[in-house]
């Protein structure tokens, strides 16, 4: 997965040797900009290969923990990220990161994330919860075994007493779990969740390059609830053509059918959405994808392209009542959708409680 490792000149820390050595990989000193500069050198696509099989490990300047940025005008969730890491080894259709290859083209690890720390303390001095995550701009689990983040953030809640006061939860579309099981055999009393994304079979062999099978990540779903790790599952993008609603219903029916509800915090609906400069590149790197087949249309707030408001009503209505029937009182939420589509749906907030 990784085949290179650099890091800054301007950083000292025994994490290079310890990440090299996981890595099996010598590692090499150079700026960021020497990398950028290398990397615009080389075609469209062999941009993304080498920068997806390229680790940079470097020191975080600005702020760790931000608000989720969400969209204007949509429902907040109340989330919160940190970004102890950018960029993915996989390689999904629609992910907004293929934006900006020209100046982020491989993985960046920061080397800093105890910088973290004072950030979280600042935030709990005037907050008596924090729910937050990692995956938003990385996958958060797909290099756990190299980078220990799972590791490193139970060690830190537990350490210096916040297992009550975070809610942490590690999104991911692998099934790399071994290092969060360690690490929950070690700091048990941690409140930690892990969000799947989930799709179509045939959506994640096509759309999810590299990324683990469905059946990977349902059996890593029944295996961390085994630990008595709870879930959030991710219906996100909702790929909105009339003739896939039956198979997104059924694939609702097959996990709610096969997992623990106890133990499922949150669910996600989410309708795929897209920025006007992503479309093009979509449309160049993966001409037979199934997010160009249907029509979108742009917002007038967030200027993001999504599908007709009333397929998006019709999806949600159906994924919601297929739930329901299989898991009463779901915790269900819509992410990035507005005011109105809740009322229409007769979703009040507190159908997800903890989320808001």
């Amino acid at each position: 997965m990784i085949e290179r490792l650099f890091y800054d000149p301007d950083i000292q820390s025994p994490q290079i040797e310890n990440i090299a050595s996981r890595l099996g990989l010598f590692p090499h000193k150079a700026t960021k900009d020497e990398l950028i500069a290398y990397v615009k050198s080389l075609p469209l696509e062999e941009k993304f290969r080498w920068g997806k099989s390229t680790l940079f490990l470097s020191r975080q300047k600005g702020r760790f923990l931000k608000k989720c940025p969400g969209s204007p005008g949509v429902v907040c969730c109340n989330y919160y990220t940190v970004n102890t890491v950018t960029g993915c080894p996989f390689d999904c259709t629609y992910c907004i990161l293929q934006n900006y290859i020209e100046n982020n083209p491989f993985i960046t690890a920061f080397l800093n994330r105890e910088d973290l720390i004072p950030e979280i303390a600042s935030h709990l001095h005037t907050h008596s919860h924090l729910r937050v995550g990692t995956g938003e701009l990385a996958d958060s689990l797909a290099l756990d075994k190299i980078l220990e983040e799972s590791l490193f953030f139970l060690a830190m809640i537990h350490d210096h007493h916040w297992h009550k006061n975070i809610t942490i939860e590690f999104k991911t579309k692998s099934s790399e779990i071994e290092t969060l099981l360690e690490a929950h055999k070690h700091y048990p009393e941690v409140d930690v969740v892990v969000g799947f994304s989930v799709n179509l079979p045939s959506f994640t062999e096509k759309e999810e390059g590299n990324t683990a099978p469905l059946e990977k990540r349902l059996l890593a779903m029944q295996t961390l609830q085994k630990h008595g790790i709870p879930l959030a599952l991710h219906f996100d993008p909702l790929i909105m053509l009339p003739d896939l609603l039956s198979e997104y219903q059924r694939l609702a029916q097959m996990l709610f059918s096969t997992l623990d509800h106890r133990l499922i915090r949150w669910i996600s609906l989410g309708g795929y959405r897209h920025t006007l400069s992503l479309a093009p590149i979509i449309e160049k790197r993966f001409p037979r994808s199934l997010l160009l087949a249907g029509e979108m249309f742009p917002s007038e707030d967030d200027h993001k392209f999504r599908y007709f408001r009333p397929l998006r009503r019709q999806f949600y209505h159906s994924m919601l009542a297929t739930i329901e029937k299989i898991f009463p009182g779901a915790p269900i939420y819509l992410c990035m959708e507005k005011q109105f589509l809740w009322e229409n749906l007769s979703l009040p907030k507190d159908r997800c409680a903890e989320c808001f």
